[in-house]
Protein backbone atom coordinates (compact mmCIF):
# COMPACT_ATOMS: atom_id res chain seq x y z
CA UNK A 1 0.00 0.00 0.00
CA UNK A 2 1.29 3.43 -0.30
CA UNK A 3 -0.22 6.81 0.45
CA UNK A 4 -0.22 10.67 -0.89
CA UNK A 5 0.26 12.40 2.34
CA UNK A 6 2.66 14.01 3.71
CA UNK A 7 5.84 15.89 1.90
CA UNK A 8 9.29 15.07 3.09
CA UNK A 9 11.26 16.24 -0.04
CA UNK A 10 14.86 16.53 0.62
CA UNK A 11 15.98 20.09 1.08
CA UNK A 12 19.26 19.43 -0.84
CA UNK A 13 20.37 22.12 -3.47
CA UNK A 14 22.33 19.26 -4.92
CA UNK A 15 20.51 17.81 -8.00
CA UNK A 16 18.89 14.79 -8.04
CA UNK A 17 20.68 11.51 -10.01
CA UNK A 18 19.19 10.93 -13.11
CA UNK A 19 18.17 7.48 -11.75
CA UNK A 20 16.21 8.44 -8.81
CA UNK A 21 12.50 9.83 -10.02
CA UNK A 22 10.64 12.46 -8.61
CA UNK A 23 8.42 10.40 -6.15
CA UNK A 24 10.97 9.46 -4.07
CA UNK A 25 14.30 11.18 -2.50
CA UNK A 26 18.12 9.97 -2.56
CA UNK A 27 18.70 7.32 -0.24
CA UNK A 28 20.79 9.03 2.32
CA UNK A 29 21.05 6.89 5.38
CA UNK A 30 22.25 10.02 7.35
CA UNK A 31 19.02 11.82 6.63
CA UNK A 32 16.30 9.08 7.17
CA UNK A 33 15.81 10.45 11.19
CA UNK A 34 15.23 13.79 9.83
CA UNK A 35 12.74 13.01 7.05
CA UNK A 36 10.62 10.40 9.71
CA UNK A 37 10.28 13.13 12.05
CA UNK A 38 9.11 15.72 9.33
CA UNK A 39 6.38 13.20 8.65
CA UNK A 40 5.42 12.70 12.49
CA UNK A 41 5.27 16.33 12.84
CA UNK A 42 2.73 16.61 9.72
CA UNK A 43 0.83 14.10 11.06
CA UNK A 44 0.41 15.84 14.70
CA UNK A 45 -0.40 18.99 13.02
CA UNK A 46 -3.32 17.02 10.60
CA UNK A 47 -4.88 15.50 13.58
CA UNK A 48 -3.75 17.63 16.70
CA UNK A 49 -7.69 18.19 17.37
CA UNK A 50 -8.24 14.54 17.36
CA UNK A 51 -4.78 13.79 19.73
CA UNK A 52 -5.69 16.78 22.17
CA UNK A 53 -9.15 15.66 22.39
CA UNK A 54 -10.62 19.50 21.99
CA UNK A 55 -14.27 18.49 21.70
CA UNK A 56 -16.64 17.11 19.40
CA UNK A 57 -15.70 16.88 16.04
CA UNK A 58 -18.82 15.93 14.62
CA UNK A 59 -19.26 19.35 12.76
CA UNK A 60 -22.91 20.10 14.43
CA UNK A 61 -23.32 19.08 17.82
CA UNK A 62 -25.72 21.95 18.75
CA UNK A 63 -25.69 20.71 22.38
CA UNK A 64 -22.01 20.76 23.02
CA UNK A 65 -20.62 23.38 25.27
CA UNK A 66 -19.19 26.41 23.35
CA UNK A 67 -15.41 26.76 24.56
CA UNK A 68 -13.94 29.98 23.20
CA UNK A 69 -10.22 29.22 24.95
CA UNK A 70 -7.67 30.03 23.18
CA UNK A 71 -5.38 27.79 25.23
CA UNK A 72 -3.93 24.83 23.35
CA UNK A 73 -4.36 21.70 25.03
CA UNK A 74 -2.05 18.97 25.39
CA UNK A 75 -1.70 15.94 23.28
CA UNK A 76 -3.91 13.15 25.23
CA UNK A 77 -2.71 10.55 22.46
CA UNK A 78 0.96 10.82 21.84
CA UNK A 79 1.64 8.93 18.39
CA UNK A 80 3.42 6.02 18.79
CA UNK A 81 6.45 6.18 15.81
CA UNK A 82 7.40 2.78 13.90
CA UNK A 83 10.94 3.32 12.13
CA UNK A 84 11.76 1.62 8.99
CA UNK A 85 15.23 0.47 8.79
CA UNK A 86 17.25 3.36 6.77
CA UNK A 87 17.72 0.78 3.47
CA UNK A 88 17.20 -2.69 2.43
CA UNK A 89 13.88 -2.88 3.77
CA UNK A 90 11.70 -3.14 0.13
CA UNK A 91 10.93 -6.54 -0.42
CA UNK A 92 9.08 -6.16 -3.87
CA UNK A 93 10.09 -4.12 -6.82
CA UNK A 94 9.58 -3.15 -10.52
CA UNK A 95 12.16 -1.52 -13.39
CA UNK A 96 11.74 -1.41 -16.61
CA UNK A 97 14.67 -2.81 -18.77
CA UNK A 98 16.56 -0.68 -21.81
CA UNK A 99 19.04 -2.61 -23.82
CA UNK A 100 21.28 -0.28 -25.81
CA UNK A 101 23.65 -1.27 -28.78
CA UNK A 102 27.30 -0.96 -27.71
CA UNK A 103 30.07 -1.92 -30.19
CA UNK A 104 32.17 -4.75 -29.67
CA UNK A 105 36.07 -5.08 -29.15
CA UNK A 106 38.22 -7.34 -29.70
CA UNK A 107 37.58 -8.33 -25.91
CA UNK A 108 34.35 -9.63 -26.75
CA UNK A 109 34.79 -13.04 -27.94
CA UNK A 110 37.54 -11.82 -30.38
CA UNK A 111 35.12 -10.33 -32.80
CA UNK A 112 35.54 -6.75 -33.16
CA UNK A 113 33.18 -4.58 -34.74
CA UNK A 114 30.44 -7.01 -34.12
CA UNK A 115 27.34 -5.08 -32.12
CA UNK A 116 25.71 -6.66 -28.78
CA UNK A 117 23.26 -4.83 -26.38
CA UNK A 118 24.08 -4.03 -22.68
CA UNK A 119 21.13 -3.84 -20.29
CA UNK A 120 20.41 -1.74 -17.48
CA UNK A 121 17.65 -0.99 -14.73
CA UNK A 122 15.62 2.15 -15.01
CA UNK A 123 12.02 3.23 -13.73
CA UNK A 124 9.67 4.61 -14.97
CA UNK A 125 7.71 8.28 -14.37
CA UNK A 126 4.91 9.90 -16.07
CA UNK A 127 5.40 8.17 -19.40
CA UNK A 128 9.49 8.68 -19.32
CA UNK A 129 12.18 6.32 -17.90
CA UNK A 130 14.60 7.76 -15.55
CA UNK A 131 18.59 6.94 -15.90
CA UNK A 132 20.30 3.70 -15.57
CA UNK A 133 20.57 2.03 -12.07
CA UNK A 134 23.17 0.62 -10.93
CA UNK A 135 21.97 0.06 -7.35
CA UNK A 136 19.01 -0.12 -5.78
CA UNK A 137 19.55 0.49 -1.73
CA UNK A 138 15.95 0.64 -0.93
CA UNK A 139 15.69 -2.74 -1.62
CA UNK A 140 16.56 -5.69 0.07
CA UNK A 141 20.68 -6.83 -0.25
CA UNK A 142 19.35 -10.51 -2.03
CA UNK A 143 17.40 -8.38 -4.58
CA UNK A 144 20.72 -6.12 -5.00
CA UNK A 145 22.55 -9.19 -5.17
CA UNK A 146 20.69 -10.84 -7.90
CA UNK A 147 20.01 -7.68 -9.65
CA UNK A 148 23.68 -7.95 -11.46
CA UNK A 149 23.39 -11.54 -12.17
CA UNK A 150 20.05 -11.17 -14.10
CA UNK A 151 21.62 -8.37 -16.15
CA UNK A 152 24.75 -10.72 -16.87
CA UNK A 153 22.29 -13.33 -17.76
CA UNK A 154 20.59 -11.28 -20.24
CA UNK A 155 24.03 -10.40 -21.93
CA UNK A 156 25.29 -13.52 -22.33
CA UNK A 157 22.67 -15.22 -23.41
CA UNK A 158 23.26 -16.16 -26.78
CA UNK A 159 19.76 -17.29 -28.31
CA UNK A 160 18.44 -13.44 -27.38
CA UNK A 161 15.25 -15.18 -26.44
CA UNK A 162 15.14 -13.93 -23.13
CA UNK A 163 15.67 -10.06 -23.93
CA UNK A 164 13.72 -10.06 -27.15
CA UNK A 165 10.53 -7.62 -26.32
CA UNK A 166 11.58 -7.62 -22.38
CA UNK A 167 9.89 -5.02 -20.71
CA UNK A 168 10.05 -4.77 -17.19
CA UNK A 169 11.14 -6.83 -14.66
CA UNK A 170 9.19 -7.94 -11.14
CA UNK A 171 11.32 -8.72 -7.95
CA UNK A 172 9.72 -10.31 -4.88
CA UNK A 173 11.75 -11.56 -2.19
CA UNK A 174 11.52 -12.75 1.48
CA UNK A 175 14.15 -11.55 4.31
CA UNK A 176 14.35 -14.92 5.18
CA UNK A 177 15.42 -16.20 1.83
CA UNK A 178 13.09 -17.04 -1.30
CA UNK A 179 13.09 -15.16 -4.48
CA UNK A 180 10.44 -14.74 -7.56
CA UNK A 181 11.21 -12.88 -10.56
CA UNK A 182 8.67 -12.28 -13.10
CA UNK A 183 9.54 -10.97 -16.63
CA UNK A 184 7.00 -9.14 -18.75
CA UNK A 185 7.21 -8.92 -22.42
CA UNK A 186 5.25 -7.33 -25.27
CA UNK A 187 5.72 -10.51 -27.36
CA UNK A 188 3.95 -13.55 -26.86
CA UNK A 189 5.96 -16.23 -25.29
CA UNK A 190 3.85 -18.71 -24.96
CA UNK A 191 4.65 -21.44 -27.95
CA UNK A 192 8.41 -19.98 -27.68
CA UNK A 193 10.27 -23.27 -26.31
CA UNK A 194 13.34 -21.12 -27.07
CA UNK A 195 12.49 -19.14 -24.26
CA UNK A 196 11.61 -21.56 -22.01
CA UNK A 197 14.88 -23.40 -22.63
CA UNK A 198 16.90 -20.33 -22.05
CA UNK A 199 14.60 -19.06 -18.34
CA UNK A 200 15.57 -22.46 -17.40
CA UNK A 201 18.93 -22.37 -18.06
CA UNK A 202 19.02 -18.79 -16.36
CA UNK A 203 17.63 -19.98 -13.06
CA UNK A 204 20.20 -22.32 -13.07
CA UNK A 205 23.06 -20.23 -13.63
CA UNK A 206 21.54 -17.39 -11.00
CA UNK A 207 21.28 -20.32 -8.57
CA UNK A 208 24.73 -21.58 -9.11
CA UNK A 209 26.17 -18.45 -8.53
CA UNK A 210 24.18 -17.41 -5.78
CA UNK A 211 25.22 -20.41 -4.10
CA UNK A 212 21.59 -21.24 -2.33
CA UNK A 213 21.84 -25.14 -3.42
CA UNK A 214 24.27 -25.27 -1.04
CA UNK A 215 26.03 -28.96 0.16
CA UNK A 216 25.56 -28.69 3.78
CA UNK A 217 23.19 -31.17 4.48
CA UNK A 218 21.67 -28.43 7.50
CA UNK A 219 21.26 -26.17 4.86
CA UNK A 220 17.86 -24.69 4.63
CA UNK A 221 18.02 -23.32 1.22
CA UNK A 222 19.48 -26.63 0.00
CA UNK A 223 16.13 -28.28 -0.74
CA UNK A 224 14.04 -24.73 -0.21
CA UNK A 225 11.24 -24.46 -3.60
CA UNK A 226 10.92 -21.00 -2.95
CA UNK A 227 14.99 -20.23 -3.46
CA UNK A 228 14.74 -18.68 -6.50
CA UNK A 229 11.75 -19.14 -9.52
CA UNK A 230 10.95 -17.16 -12.66
CA UNK A 231 8.06 -16.60 -14.14
CA UNK A 232 7.74 -15.36 -18.17
CA UNK A 233 4.49 -13.02 -18.50
CA UNK A 234 2.76 -11.98 -22.10
CA UNK A 235 -0.69 -11.28 -23.09
CA UNK A 236 -2.60 -14.01 -21.43
CA UNK A 237 0.20 -16.27 -21.24
CA UNK A 238 2.19 -17.08 -17.85
CA UNK A 239 5.39 -19.35 -18.43
CA UNK A 240 6.72 -20.56 -14.68
CA UNK A 241 10.25 -21.76 -14.42
CA UNK A 242 10.88 -23.45 -11.33
CA UNK A 243 8.21 -25.55 -9.05
CA UNK A 244 6.22 -22.32 -6.92
CA UNK A 245 5.05 -18.96 -7.92
CA UNK A 246 5.33 -17.29 -4.37
CA UNK A 247 8.10 -16.53 -1.44
CA UNK A 248 7.16 -17.23 2.22
CA UNK A 249 7.71 -14.47 4.51
CA UNK A 250 8.17 -14.58 8.55
CA UNK A 251 7.00 -11.87 11.02
CA UNK A 252 8.06 -12.26 14.50
CA UNK A 253 5.97 -11.05 17.53
CA UNK A 254 7.30 -9.63 20.58
CA UNK A 255 6.23 -12.40 22.46
CA UNK A 256 8.79 -14.83 20.45
CA UNK A 257 5.74 -16.13 18.24
CA UNK A 258 6.83 -16.45 14.34
CA UNK A 259 3.99 -15.84 11.77
CA UNK A 260 4.57 -17.30 7.85
CA UNK A 261 2.85 -15.97 5.18
CA UNK A 262 2.58 -17.61 1.86
CA UNK A 263 3.11 -14.47 -0.81
CA UNK A 264 1.95 -15.06 -3.68
CA UNK A 265 3.29 -13.56 -7.41
CA UNK A 266 1.38 -10.70 -8.86
CA UNK A 267 -0.71 -10.36 -5.45
CA UNK A 268 -0.40 -7.54 -3.17
CA UNK A 269 1.59 -7.86 -0.05
CA UNK A 270 3.16 -5.53 2.09
CA UNK A 271 6.82 -4.28 0.60
CA UNK A 272 8.60 -3.36 3.91
CA UNK A 273 7.96 -6.37 6.40
CA UNK A 274 10.36 -5.04 8.60
CA UNK A 275 7.47 -2.26 9.49
CA UNK A 276 4.47 -4.93 8.76
CA UNK A 277 5.86 -6.67 11.56
CA UNK A 278 5.79 -3.61 14.05
CA UNK A 279 2.24 -3.37 12.38
CA UNK A 280 0.90 -6.82 13.74
CA UNK A 281 2.88 -6.67 16.75
CA UNK A 282 1.20 -2.88 17.55
CA UNK A 283 -2.56 -4.25 16.58
CA UNK A 284 -1.60 -7.59 18.82
CA UNK A 285 -1.03 -4.93 21.70
CA UNK A 286 -4.09 -3.42 21.12
CA UNK A 287 -5.82 -6.68 21.39
CA UNK A 288 -4.42 -7.77 24.56
CA UNK A 289 -5.04 -3.65 26.26
CA UNK A 290 -7.17 -1.28 24.50
CA UNK A 291 -10.12 -3.26 23.22
CA UNK A 292 -9.63 -5.57 26.81
CA UNK A 293 -10.64 -2.57 29.00
CA UNK A 294 -13.41 -1.80 26.39
CA UNK A 295 -14.80 -4.89 26.80
CA UNK A 296 -14.98 -4.84 30.11
CA UNK A 297 -16.98 -1.75 29.82
CA UNK A 298 -19.44 -3.56 27.69
CA UNK A 299 -20.18 -6.16 30.29
CA UNK A 300 -22.48 -6.26 33.78
CA UNK A 301 -21.04 -5.97 36.72
CA UNK A 302 -21.89 -9.36 37.96
CA UNK A 303 -19.76 -10.38 34.21
CA UNK A 304 -17.10 -8.26 35.43
CA UNK A 305 -16.72 -10.12 38.56
CA UNK A 306 -16.85 -13.48 37.28
CA UNK A 307 -14.44 -12.46 34.55
CA UNK A 308 -11.67 -15.34 35.36
CA UNK A 309 -13.45 -18.10 35.45
CA UNK A 310 -13.01 -21.24 33.37
CA UNK A 311 -14.68 -19.87 30.22
CA UNK A 312 -14.25 -16.01 30.14
CA UNK A 313 -15.86 -13.91 27.11
CA UNK A 314 -13.94 -12.98 24.34
CA UNK A 315 -14.40 -10.98 21.76
CA UNK A 316 -15.25 -11.42 18.00
CA UNK A 317 -13.75 -9.62 15.14
CA UNK A 318 -15.26 -8.06 11.57
CA UNK A 319 -12.02 -7.62 9.15
CA UNK A 320 -13.31 -5.82 6.24
CA UNK A 321 -9.96 -5.16 3.35
CA UNK A 322 -8.05 -8.37 5.03
CA UNK A 323 -5.63 -8.36 2.10
CA UNK A 324 -3.45 -12.29 2.35
CA UNK A 325 -4.73 -12.33 5.91
CA UNK A 326 -1.64 -10.68 7.23
CA UNK A 327 -3.51 -9.09 10.13
CA UNK A 328 -5.71 -12.14 10.32
CA UNK A 329 -3.36 -14.50 11.15
CA UNK A 330 -1.55 -12.34 14.20
CA UNK A 331 -5.22 -11.63 15.81
CA UNK A 332 -6.60 -14.67 15.28
CA UNK A 333 -5.56 -15.68 18.93
CA UNK A 334 -7.17 -12.88 20.60
CA UNK A 335 -10.81 -13.12 19.63
CA UNK A 336 -13.44 -15.86 19.79
CA UNK A 337 -14.16 -16.11 16.00
CA UNK A 338 -12.42 -13.38 12.71
CA UNK A 339 -14.58 -12.86 9.91
CA UNK A 340 -12.49 -11.42 7.56
CA UNK A 341 -13.55 -10.26 4.30
CA UNK A 342 -11.41 -9.22 0.82
CA UNK A 343 -12.38 -8.37 -2.80
CA UNK A 344 -9.58 -10.12 -4.66
CA UNK A 345 -9.47 -13.62 -5.04
CA UNK A 346 -5.90 -14.57 -5.34
CA UNK A 347 -5.44 -12.47 -1.68
CA UNK A 348 -8.63 -14.59 -0.40
CA UNK A 349 -6.84 -17.70 -1.57
CA UNK A 350 -3.78 -16.70 0.10
CA UNK A 351 -5.33 -15.71 3.41
CA UNK A 352 -6.91 -19.30 3.44
CA UNK A 353 -3.39 -20.73 2.90
CA UNK A 354 -1.80 -18.72 5.40
CA UNK A 355 -5.13 -19.32 8.31
CA UNK A 356 -4.23 -22.88 7.40
CA UNK A 357 0.10 -22.65 7.26
CA UNK A 358 -0.77 -21.07 11.14
CA UNK A 359 -2.83 -23.34 12.45
CA UNK A 360 -5.82 -20.94 13.06
CA UNK A 361 -9.00 -22.98 13.19
CA UNK A 362 -11.17 -19.86 14.08
CA UNK A 363 -11.28 -17.32 11.16
CA UNK A 364 -12.78 -17.75 7.74
CA UNK A 365 -12.55 -15.75 4.66
CA UNK A 366 -15.31 -14.09 2.56
CA UNK A 367 -14.84 -13.12 -0.94
CA UNK A 368 -16.49 -9.92 -1.21
CA UNK A 369 -16.22 -6.23 -1.84
CA UNK A 370 -16.29 -4.73 1.28
CA UNK A 371 -18.90 -2.15 0.54
CA UNK A 372 -21.20 -4.76 -0.25
CA UNK A 373 -21.23 -6.57 3.02
CA UNK A 374 -21.49 -3.49 4.90
CA UNK A 375 -24.04 -2.82 2.76
CA UNK A 376 -25.76 -6.26 3.52
CA UNK A 377 -25.36 -5.78 7.76
CA UNK A 378 -26.91 -2.48 7.37
CA UNK A 379 -29.80 -3.55 5.68
CA UNK A 380 -30.40 -6.46 7.75
CA UNK A 381 -29.98 -4.13 11.00
CA UNK A 382 -32.21 -1.44 9.36
CA UNK A 383 -35.18 -4.56 8.82
CA UNK A 384 -34.71 -5.58 12.49
CA UNK A 385 -33.06 -8.90 11.73
CA UNK A 386 -30.36 -8.09 13.36
CA UNK A 387 -29.88 -9.56 17.00
CA UNK A 388 -28.98 -7.22 20.47
CA UNK A 389 -25.98 -8.85 22.00
CA UNK A 390 -22.82 -11.38 20.63
CA UNK A 391 -23.89 -14.59 19.86
CA UNK A 392 -27.30 -14.50 21.00
CA UNK A 393 -28.60 -15.69 17.23
CA UNK A 394 -28.05 -19.05 16.73
CA UNK A 395 -28.69 -18.18 12.99
CA UNK A 396 -25.46 -15.56 13.04
CA UNK A 397 -23.28 -16.97 16.04
CA UNK A 398 -19.78 -16.46 15.53
CA UNK A 399 -19.08 -20.16 15.51
CA UNK A 400 -21.16 -20.98 13.27
CA UNK A 401 -18.31 -18.89 10.96
CA UNK A 402 -16.34 -22.21 11.14
CA UNK A 403 -18.54 -23.93 9.20
CA UNK A 404 -20.04 -21.79 6.72
CA UNK A 405 -19.56 -22.39 2.73
CA UNK A 406 -17.19 -19.38 2.49
CA UNK A 407 -19.03 -17.78 -1.31
CA UNK A 408 -20.62 -14.44 -1.93
CA UNK A 409 -24.22 -16.05 -0.32
CA UNK A 410 -22.59 -17.12 3.13
CA UNK A 411 -22.05 -13.29 3.43
CA UNK A 412 -25.94 -13.13 4.18
CA UNK A 413 -24.99 -15.21 7.69
CA UNK A 414 -23.03 -12.08 8.62
CA UNK A 415 -24.52 -9.68 11.47
CA UNK A 416 -23.50 -6.48 12.51
CA UNK A 417 -24.53 -7.60 16.21
CA UNK A 418 -22.31 -10.71 16.37
CA UNK A 419 -19.04 -8.50 16.51
CA UNK A 420 -17.63 -6.42 18.85
CA UNK A 421 -14.70 -5.15 16.90
CA UNK A 422 -14.27 -4.08 13.68
CA UNK A 423 -10.83 -3.81 11.59
CA UNK A 424 -10.30 -2.04 8.55
CA UNK A 425 -7.10 -1.46 6.19
CA UNK A 426 -9.25 0.48 3.23
CA UNK A 427 -7.34 1.61 0.03
CA UNK A 428 -6.20 5.00 -0.15
CA UNK A 429 -9.77 6.71 -1.10
CA UNK A 430 -10.78 5.46 2.88
CA UNK A 431 -13.88 4.37 3.52
CA UNK A 432 -17.15 4.88 1.83
CA UNK A 433 -20.39 5.99 2.97
CA UNK A 434 -21.63 2.36 3.52
CA UNK A 435 -18.79 0.83 5.24
CA UNK A 436 -18.18 4.18 7.34
CA UNK A 437 -22.26 4.32 8.18
CA UNK A 438 -21.53 0.30 9.41
CA UNK A 439 -17.70 0.91 11.16
CA UNK A 440 -19.51 2.80 13.52
CA UNK A 441 -21.72 0.45 14.92
CA UNK A 442 -18.64 -1.15 16.64
CA UNK A 443 -17.78 -0.32 20.54
CA UNK A 444 -14.14 -0.73 19.03
CA UNK A 445 -13.08 0.43 15.94
CA UNK A 446 -9.23 -0.64 14.38
CA UNK A 447 -8.23 1.66 11.06
CA UNK A 448 -4.92 0.96 9.33
CA UNK A 449 -4.79 3.80 6.73
CA UNK A 450 -2.23 4.36 3.91
CA UNK A 451 -3.58 7.70 3.54
CA UNK A 452 -3.98 10.31 6.55
CA UNK A 453 -5.77 12.28 4.72
CA UNK A 454 -8.33 9.39 3.87
CA UNK A 455 -8.25 8.92 7.59
CA UNK A 456 -8.76 12.10 8.71
CA UNK A 457 -11.76 12.74 6.32
CA UNK A 458 -13.18 9.67 7.86
CA UNK A 459 -12.89 10.94 11.67
CA UNK A 460 -14.20 14.10 10.93
CA UNK A 461 -17.20 14.55 8.46
CA UNK A 462 -19.96 15.68 9.37
CA UNK A 463 -22.41 13.32 9.36
CA UNK A 464 -20.71 9.81 9.37
CA UNK A 465 -17.39 10.74 11.06
CA UNK A 466 -15.79 8.38 13.62
CA UNK A 467 -14.98 11.15 15.82
CA UNK A 468 -18.57 12.31 16.51
CA UNK A 469 -19.35 8.70 18.27
CA UNK A 470 -15.54 7.38 19.53
CA UNK A 471 -12.89 8.80 21.29
CA UNK A 472 -9.67 8.46 19.70
CA UNK A 473 -7.40 6.21 22.08
CA UNK A 474 -4.34 5.02 20.53
CA UNK A 475 -2.60 6.68 17.36
CA UNK A 476 0.57 5.18 15.71
CA UNK A 477 2.97 6.01 12.80
CA UNK A 478 4.05 3.34 10.31
CA UNK A 479 6.66 4.26 7.60
CA UNK A 480 6.60 1.72 4.89
CA UNK A 481 7.92 3.65 2.49
CA UNK A 482 11.28 5.70 3.55
CA UNK A 483 12.15 8.59 1.42
CA UNK A 484 9.01 9.32 -0.33
CA UNK A 485 5.91 11.74 1.47
CA UNK A 486 3.52 8.07 1.45
CA UNK A 487 3.27 6.91 5.27
CA UNK A 488 0.68 4.58 7.40
CA UNK A 489 -0.68 5.12 9.95
CA UNK A 490 -2.75 3.30 12.30
CA UNK A 491 -5.80 4.44 14.86
CA UNK A 492 -7.81 3.21 17.69
CA UNK A 493 -11.42 4.17 18.12
CA UNK A 494 -13.53 3.56 21.33
CA UNK A 495 -16.78 4.36 21.68
CA UNK A 496 -17.65 7.08 23.90
CA UNK A 497 -19.46 6.21 26.62
CA UNK A 498 -16.29 2.96 27.08
CA UNK A 499 -13.87 5.29 26.33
Amino acid sequence: MSAASTSTSSTSTQPKPSSVPSFHDVVDVTSYDAMLARKVTALRDMFATLLRDDGPCDGGDDDAPENNSTEILPEVVSPEVFPSPPKHFRSRCRFQIVAEDVKGTAGDDCRPNTRKNRFSYRLRENGEITGAIETFPMALLSVNEVMPLLLETLDNDETGALALGLEAVHFLAARRGGMHITFLYSRSIGHDETWRVAATRARETMLESLSVNSKDENHKTKHDPTALNLLGRSKNVAVSIGPVNYVVEELTLSDGKVLTYHQPEGAFSNPNAFVAEHTVDWLVDISRTTVAAAMRGLRTDDENENENAATPHQPSLLELFCGNGNHTVALAGSFHAVAAVEISKSLCQAARLNLTRNGIENARVFEAPSEYVARAMLKKRRSGKATAGTGDNPETNPDDIKSLDVTKDSIKFLDVSQYDVVLVDPPRAGLDTDTLALVKQFPVILYISCDPNSLFQNATCPKYGLAATHKLKRFAVFDHFPYTKHVECGAVWVRKDLA
